[in-house]
């Protein structure tokens, strides 16, 4: 009898133990997994168009560089067709500063898409802007570009662009 107690003691011993490694294992699985609900992402998208609003009201005052700046992550880049890319604080602020300098400059940007992320942290706009400048001569002119930005909602729960890039649409025609 002896013999025959001691496999069902190990093994009793042992379903224990594995018993403990499985509870301990969904335990430590389950900790990664968010229970905070999932975002209204109808509101995200108000919030950041909202925010985009605001961003364009700051561009089209021309008044306050470190306003306008503040619309940018800090790791934030920016750069149009043949222009160099602006991608530290210190870059985004000289270009922005050369930008509302000029009296000519106007930017006026539209979104024919906004999608975000399933978990409302980060998003993209696609569309159009007209932006004018002065060229070397002195005189204003306007160039209708595409439009690509990148949003990220940063831990403090605000809205900042990441990526403001601007291309020249497709020449047309021959």
């Amino acid at each position: 009898m002896k013999n025959q107690e001691r496999p069902r003691a190990n093994y009793r011993r042992n379903s224990g133990m594995l018993l403990a490694v499985c509870i301990s294992a969904v335990a430590a699985c389950s900790r990664g997994v968010s229970t905070t609900a999932a975002p209204d992402l109808a509101a995200e998208k108000q919030a950041l168009l909202q925010r985009d609003k605001e961003w364009q009201a700051a561009v089209t005052e021309k008044k306050d560089v470190a306003k306008i700046v503040s619309f940018f992550s800090s790791d934030g880049i920016m750069f149009g067709s043949g222009e160099p890319t602006d991608d530290t604080h210190e870059a985004l602020t000289k270009a922005v500063a050369g930008l509302v300098a000029d009296p000519s400059f106007k930017d006026q940007w539209s979104w024919s898409r906004v999608e975000l992320s399933p978990d409302g942290r980060l998003a993209y706009l696609v569309g159009t802007t007209d932006i004018t400048a002065n060229d070397a001569g002195g005189h204003p002119v306007t160039n209708h570009a595409r439009l690509l930005n990148v949003w990220r909602k940063d831990p403090d729960g605000v809205w900042r662009c990441i990526v403001d890039v601007w291309v020249d649409p497709p020449a047309t025609g021959p």
